[in-house]
Formats: C-alpha cells, structure tokens, sequence
C-alpha cells in the first residue's frame, strides 16, 4: 500500500507529474530496448575466448597461483578492516557480493570457481572473526594489528609475484595491472599526502615551501605528462643500484601514480585541516597536549572525517586514471581491449564489445567505492 500510495503522490500527482513520468518512461523503455537488444544480439564469444587475456594479459598459467594468493590476501584484509569499522549490514553485504560477483560471472570459468568459492569463505570467516573479536578484545590492539597488517600487505605483494622465479612485470596485463597500480598508488598516495597537507599547513617555512613545491608541482601538470617523464627521464634521476636504471615501466608507473595521487590527496586534507575551528586547537592547548598529540588525536582525525567523500572520489579518479598507462605500452586492460579486435581477424570490427566489458569492469569497482564512502557518510552522520 505504502508503494501504491509513494506513486500516486509522487508520479501522479498532477497532470505535469503525470506527462513528465510518461515521458520519462518512454525515454527508459527506448533506451533499454536499444541496450538489451544489443546484449541479446551480440557475439560475446570474443570474451569467452578472451578473458584470461583480459584479467591478466599473457601472465603464466603455472604462475597464475600468485595472483590468486595476492587477492586472497587483499580480500581478507578489506573484509577484516569493514568487520571492524562497521556494524554486520546485511543489505550492504549482499550489494557487494552482487556486485562483485558479475565480473565474476563474466569471466570465471570452472577451473577458476574453486579460487573464487575460497576466496569468499575466507573473507566471509575473517569478516566475521574480527567482527566478534572486537567485541571481546581490546579495539587499540585489534587497530594495531590491522594496520600493520596492512604495511607489511605492500612489501608482500611484490614478494610473492616476484620471488622465487616470479614471472617478469612486462608480463603482467589486463585488469590485474590497473588494480594494482590503484591499490599502490592509494596505499602509497594517501600517507604521502596526509604529510604535504601537514606540511603545507606547518609554520616552518622551509617544510611548507618544500610541501608547495612539490604539490604544486605534479598538480600544474597532466598525469599523461608525468608518465611521459616515467618514462625517459626517470631512470636518469635513480641511482645505479640494484639495476634501478633499468627498473621496468610498470614499477615507473607505480611511483608517478603514487606521487601524482598524493598531490591531490594533500590538498583535500589540507582542507579538511583548515574546517577545524581554532576553539578546538585551543582546547587541546589547555588540556596540555603536546603539537604531535594535538595533530594526530584532534585535529588529523576530524579532518580526514570532514573530506571522507572527497578522498573517497580521489581514490576513484586514481583508479580510472590508471588506464592512462596504456601510452607507455603497458598492457593494462583499455589497451587489451583495443588489441583484440585489430589482432584477432575473427573478431574484427567488434571494439564496443570489449570496450563495453572494460567499461563494466572499472564502473563495477568504482561504484563499490561510491557504496562504501556512502556507508562511511552514513556512520558518521555527516549528512546532517
């Protein structure tokens, strides 16, 4: 009744709502009649054939147990950081693994179900055992452990991909390469800026020209540029150690995102730091807090919280931008889908095919980080 009774009032309330709403379902009707007949009539078998190539470009198969090793690991350590942020929401839960599971439904085969189906248990189990454990335990020490958790996540990364006759970064492609430059651009980026914000506000002058500089300087640029630099100038500017002159173009991509990303990081917290009343500062001055205590238990904290969306939306430009690396030849999944149709004769002509799949991939991702920052907004009540 409630439903029957939100229509009347909203859809057909009055003769405009009521032209209005036809004209809006009209408008609906067409565009998906065009849409799903194109899904109905297509050839999707170019992406049957093609979805390892898509996913993970011409990494190894016998090697394909280190990027499932790397996801696991990564889907643990997000499943444990929600079960100790949030509340167990059923409805959010299931919009995740909606949500995630369409990716999967595209491109997993049978082979590939048992990764997935233990990919899920774990981070189900681990979702709900920090979850119940913060309840009995104390949340500073349950906090520590995540976060260090999550330092020693980046080092491992490329430990586990490399070490031990781990194949070699020219052969890492497809979807596979645009998470993780998102993932290291993020983890790196966001400490990285949270100290040029710091910086840029601080009272020495040294630090905060030095913090200008540098914002200023990756900010007055486009990224295509940066990249660019990644790849000529770069190796110029490393030390002769380790072979770091050699150091190949994704781990150049990877530093460039990193920087890049901070500089914008930066200036949102910067201004998540200059909403904080003076009232505040002052208060913590009274109490007998110390500049460090003062920033990193007042101040810091109800920054990052005011500019939650705004980071959150960075996180999502960082992660878009990534297709960008294309132009460095670097086999991401944008450039793999551009290749299939120009190199398979069999299936010339059919580019919006695959690009429409690349384009589900990075809305599939984006939108989860839209639900999560909405979620945070939710818990903080920062709508009101």
């Amino acid at each position: 009744m409630q439903i029957i009774f939100w229509i009347k009032e909203n859809l057909f309330g009055s003769k405009k709502d009521i032209i209005l709403t036809l004209l809006g379902a009209f408008f609906i009707y067409f565009i998906a009649s065009i849409f799903f007949e194109f899904i109905f009539t297509s050839d999707w078998t170019l992406i049957e054939v093609n979805r390892k190539i898509l996913l993970v470009g011409i990494f190894p198969e016998d090697q394909m147990w280190r990027i499932w090793s790397v996801f696991s690991i990564f889907s643990i350590l997000v499943s444990a950081t929600l079960a100790y942020s949030y509340k167990l929401n059923i409805r959010n839960s299931i919009f995740y693994v909606a949500f995630l599971a369409i990716p999967f439904l595209i491109f997993t085969t049978i082979n590939l179900l048992p990764h997935v189906l233990a990919i899920l248990i774990s981070s189900a189990i681990a979702y709900s055992l920090i979850y119940y454990m913060k309840h009995r335990l104390h949340r500073k020490n349950l906090s520590r452990i995540l976060i260090l958790s999550w330092g020693i996540f980046l080092p491992s990364l490329f430990l586990i991909l490399i070490l031990f006759g781990g194949p070699k970064v020219t052969l890492w492609g497809g979807f596979f390469v645009n998470l993780i430059l998102a993932i290291i651009a993020i983890l790196a980026g966001f400490p990285l800026g949270v100290f040029l914000a710091i910086g840029r506000a601080s009272s020495y002058k040294l630090i905060k020209l030095v913090s200008v500089i540098f914002i200023e300087t990756f900010r007055g640029a486009p990224l295509i540029a940066w990249l660019f630099f990644a790849w000529f100038v770069l190796p110029n500017f490393l030390p002769n150690i380790f072979s770091l002159n050699d150091i190949n173009l994704v781990i150049r991509a990877m530093i460039v995102l990193s920087l890049f990303s901070s500089a914008y990081i930066a200036e949102v917290i910067r201004g998540g730091l200059q909403s904080i009343p003076k009232g505040q500062i002052e208060a913590s001055t009274a109490l007998g807090l110390g500049p460090i205590m003062e920033l990193l238990f007042i101040v810091l904290p109800q920054a990052i919280r005011v500019v939650i969306p705004a980071i959150v939306s960075t996180f999502i430009a960082i992660f878009k931008d990534t297709s960008l690396v294309f132009i460095l030849g670097i086999t991401d999944l944008l450039r793999i889908g551009r290749l299939i149709p120009e190199q398979q004769q069999e299936f010339y002509g059919k580019s919006i095919e695959t690009l429409l799949v690349v384009a589900l991939m990075f809305w599939v991702v984006s939108i989860i980080l839209s639900q999560i920052s909405r979620s945070i907004e939710n818990r903080l009540n920062l709508s009101n």
